[in-house]
């Protein structure tokens, strides 16, 4: 049984607010835990939603084991946080500095601010323009200034281990949003010491979109160097305003911390993710099918890092669904990366070693029926090489021929002939 939350400190707290209005408070108990309670007034509202799944609406606090999964998965990972920490002259460990800092634009319809600081929606921030030379000095000095940390007024907090910068674009011109402004698109630099990623991952993300996933748009912006460019799924359009669209990852939606996002690590496997999405999605089926298309087409291209983060469920007007894929891209052409998938298909993470059983075994694992996913499997192994050649074609008319994006596609052909021998083996 969790212990009752014991009262935060006084100051502790910082002000969260969900869909501009303040949803609650996450503050500090005595011990440095975790304490986030819902604010009465929000939760007497008629159009009152919580937050995430693993936080319902209920007057009492929620102590350090159910909020700090929800807000620790709102923060940057690994080198991008540390780098942050550094300059903010704190412990890389505490989560609730780093929210103080950051929270201002989040990923969703949250963001957290000290009392007091949070300007009223009609007044939030603004817009810098900036120059394509512009762009390419800030994401060149990404790795010494994450999120853009050394402007004053910046709050932005977009997790994940791999440098991002948030932008909006609006008719071929690129500004930066400032003082929790909400941002349009992402921009993400080559992944350092790994050769192509850009290119790799908007082949990928193209493909999947032409095999029929859902994923956002992306680009590539050639500054140069290429960086890729990723719409927002979590912000929309709305009355010429950039509105917020919550969403939450797996991990947070499964209350899991992000050091847990990887099966083998204690995260969720492929079965709790369907579950998931089974209690709910409110257009389940489709989901549950959309995700057996995602599992097929990662073993596919050889994505190991498709993790328990790269899942997220988007709280859209009309009910929470799956949200769009990203961080799609074929892990297997980096010989520093692990070539095991984050989550294993029917008792199988290595995959080139999954054969029909594995793909039948999956199917009992989620309660589907084997025709139903051997089909998609013989669907995209007969497809994903024909529409590889249109990709390809798109992408070069723009970048030229990498010798990345050749090998991830050399690598999926292969992987296609070996999937359609083994169904009919």
């Amino acid at each position: 049984m969790n212990a009752v939350p014991v009262a935060p400190e006084e100051g502790q707290g910082l002000e969260v607010f969900f869909e501009g209005r303040k949803a609650g408070s996450l503050s500090l108990d005595p011990s440095r835990r975790f304490v986030f309670r819902y604010d009465p007034r929000f939760l007497s509202s008629r159009d009152a939603r919580p937050l995430s799944v693993s936080l319902p609406l209920r007057p009492e606090p929620f102590p350090d084991d159910a909020s700090r999964p929800f807000f620790a998965n709102l923060l940057p990972e690994s080198g991008v946080r540390r780098a942050i920490a550094r300059q903010l002259g704190v412990s890389d460990e505490n989560d609730f500095a780093l929210l103080e800092a950051l929270g201002g634009e989040c990923a969703g319809a949250v963001s957290l601010w000290p009392p007091g600081e949070r300007a009223p929606e009609e007044e939030q921030g603004g817009y810098r323009e900036v120059s394509r030379g512009e762009i390419a000095v800030l994401v060149a000095a990404l790795p010494r200034r994450p999120l853009l940390r050394a402007r004053a007024g910046m709050r932005l907090s977009l997790a994940g281990a791999q440098d991002k910068l948030p932008v909006l674009l609006e008719g071929g011109r690129i500004f930066v949003p400032e003082g929790g402004a909400s941002s349009s698109h992402i921009l993400k630099p080559a992944i350092p010491g790994l050769e192509g990623t850009v290119e790799n991952e908007a082949f990928c993300m193209l493909l999947a979109a032409r095999a029929g996933l859902s994923v956002p748009g992306v680009a590539v912006l050639s500054l140069p160097p290429p960086v890729l460019v990723v719409e927002r799924y979590d912000r929309q359009r709305r009355a010429g305003r950039l509105a917020r669209v919550h969403q939450e990852d797996f991990c947070q939606a499964l209350g899991l911390l992000p050091s847990e996002k990887y099966e083998s690590e204690g995260g969720p496997g492929l079965v709790r993710c369907f579950e998931l999405i089974a209690r709910h999605s409110s257009r389940s089926l489709l989901d549950r099918k959309a995700l057996i298309r995602w599992v097929i087409f990662d073993a596919l291209i050889e994505n190991a890092d498709g993790h328990a983060k790269n899942l997220s469920l988007l709280h859209a007007p009309e009910g929470i669904r799956l949200a769009p894929f990203y961080d799609v891209l074929c892990t297997a052409v980096y010989a520093e990366l692990s070539r095991k998938l984050a989550m294993k298909v029917g008792g199988e993470n290595r995959p080139d070693w999954i054969q029909k059983r594995h793909w039948e075994r999956f199917a009992a694992e989620i309660g589907v029926k084997p025709g139903l996913v051997l089909g998609y499997c013989r669907d995209l192994a007969r497809r994903l090489p024909g529409l590889t050649s249109a990709v390809r074609a798109e992408l070069d008319l723009g970048l030229g021929a990498t010798e990345t994006i050749a090998k991830v596609s050399a690598r999926l052909e292969k992987a296609c002939r070996r999937m359609e021998a083994r169904l009919e083996g």
